[in-house]
């Protein structure tokens, strides 16, 4: 049996890793186009400011640590055809400038998702770039070190964007974030949003939300302004383009492969696509949101590397399920720590629920331990039973551990009045008394009980 992998960086590298421990006999090739398999796209905004000293420690594993485990990894290879019917692969071997065919007898495809560059005058410029994968990286690095910037522009306000304007605030840079979007980070209601944008101003961050970018200007083919759509003119000899990404799937739709309403491939809990012994899986591929049923495209490391183990066993002739997510995320911003996980009362509302929310502000630690740092908490249940929807946590104290708390409660279909008699760990320097979740959550029972 013959098994192929497209696309080595989380999902890829994971369904190899996992169909070899689940079949020790099958024949595993990974296709890889870029010169590097199996890193930590997540870790790049700290390796830019420097937070992370040594870019090889984003690389988990090389091509040889595979080779150890029997896994043919080919880097600089890029599939440019996938013919379902024949069960082959046209390949280019970008080294050698060759093509040759190759033929599976299942395919996991991890081919990812790229990175959003908007038709506009000036995008061509120097000093215009992204940041997603390792060559992306390479060049973001480049390009600080040898036009010494001073003035950056972030245009989005999504993970990225917001990761990067700590990265470079530490590197000495001025920084604006532009973004069309009126609310800072849209993942969030507007009431903890306001909070994240409240936060960048404090930290001497130009917020122009509500504004996007139309032109780029420059001088010797290096971009010195952007002009934004409302018409004022920023100056920049730096712009990070973090608006967002789409998923690589068009070398599965023109194999016939089906595409979802995201625009990223279509998989069952299985991540098997709608041809038989194909399987996506990560950035390209879609999953089922586990509170609403709807498919949802969330191209995060945790999933990919899920889907990735899913989709591997079962390439490998195992039986493996993939569940579904509820949205759980956090990132960091300078000092302030934003979570989230389920659904905010606007997507609870959109959905159908009837909602009820409480907003309250708690300390991670006791408050009179030193270092006990602030938190905004934000419960989203079920009006007419209490059942847990969702949470918000942005501050600069541990949100992680409120935001797990919500994640496990979310899975076990628990409500508020679960939570509100929860038995959590307490001791000064770890929590108050009562976990701010706890307070929260008696809050919620409080309204269930006036409904």
């Amino acid at each position: 049996m013959r098994m192929i992998v497209i696309g080595g960086v989380a999902a890829g590298s994971k369904a190899a890793a996992r169909a070899r421990r689940v079949n020790p006999q099958i024949d595993i090739v990974l296709y890889q186009d870029e010169a590097e398999v199996s890193y930590s796209a997540c870790g790049q905004p700290y390796y830019l400011s420097g937070v992370v000293s040594c870019r090889d420690s984003l690389i988990v594993r090389h091509p040889a640590n595979f080779a150890k485990e029997g896994i043919n990894v080919q880097v600089h290879h890029r599939v440019t055809k996938i013919d379902a019917a024949a069960r082959t692969l046209t390949v280019h071997d970008i080294t050698n400038d060759r093509v040759f065919e190759d033929r599976f007898d299942s395919l996991v495809i991890a081919t990812g998702a790229r990175s959003l560059r908007p038709s506009i005058p000036g995008i061509g410029y120097e000093g215009v770039v992204t940041l997603r994968s390792l060559t992306e990286l390479d060049g973001f690095k480049e390009t600080l070190q040898r036009l010494r910037t001073k003035h950056a522009v972030v245009v989005g306000s999504g993970y990225i964007g917001l990761e990067l304007l700590e990265s470079l605030s530490r590197l000495g840079l001025t920084v604006t974030l532009l973004g069309r979007n009126p609310q800072v980070f849209s993942r969030l209601d507007p009431d903890m949003s306001q909070t994240v944008h409240e936060y960048l101003v404090d930290q001497n961050v130009n917020v122009m939300a509500g504004d996007g970018i139309a032109e780029l200007k420059g001088k010797n083919e290096r971009v010195t302004e952007v002009e934004t759509s409302s018409g004022i003119t920023l100056q920049a000899d730096l712009v990070v383009l973090a608006l967002g990404a789409q998923p690589n799937a068009e070398l599965a739709g023109q194999a016939g492969i089906a595409l979802g309403n995201t625009g990223a491939i279509a998989v069952d809990e299985r991540m098997q696509t709608n041809i038989p012994g194909i399987y996506a899986a990560g950035d390209c591929a879609e999953s089922r949101h586990r509170l609403t049923e709807q498919a949802v495209w969330q191209p995060l490391g945790d999933i990919a590397n899920l889907h990735g183990r899913v989709a591997g066993e079962n390439a490998a002739g195992g039986d493996a399920r993939f569940p579904g997510v509820f949205g759980t995320a956090i990132f960091k911003t300078f000092e302030l720590n934003v979570g989230m996980t389920g659904l905010t009362e606007t997507a609870a509302r959109a959905a159908g629920f009837d909602v009820i929310s409480s907003v309250m502000f708690a300390r991670d630690k006791a408050r009179y331990y030193p270092g006990s740092q602030e938190l905004k908490v934000k419960l989203v249940a079920n009006a007419n039973d209490g059942r847990l929807l969702g949470a918000q946590v942005v501050g600069t104290g541990a949100a992680d551990k409120s935001v797990d708390i919500v994640a496990t409660a979310l899975l076990g279909g628990l409500s508020c009045f679960d939570l509100e008699n929860a038995d959590l760990a307490y001791a000064p320097p770890f929590s108050p008394v009562l976990s701010p979740i706890i307070v929260a959550a008696g809050v919620l029972c409080k309204q269930v009980k006036q409904s």
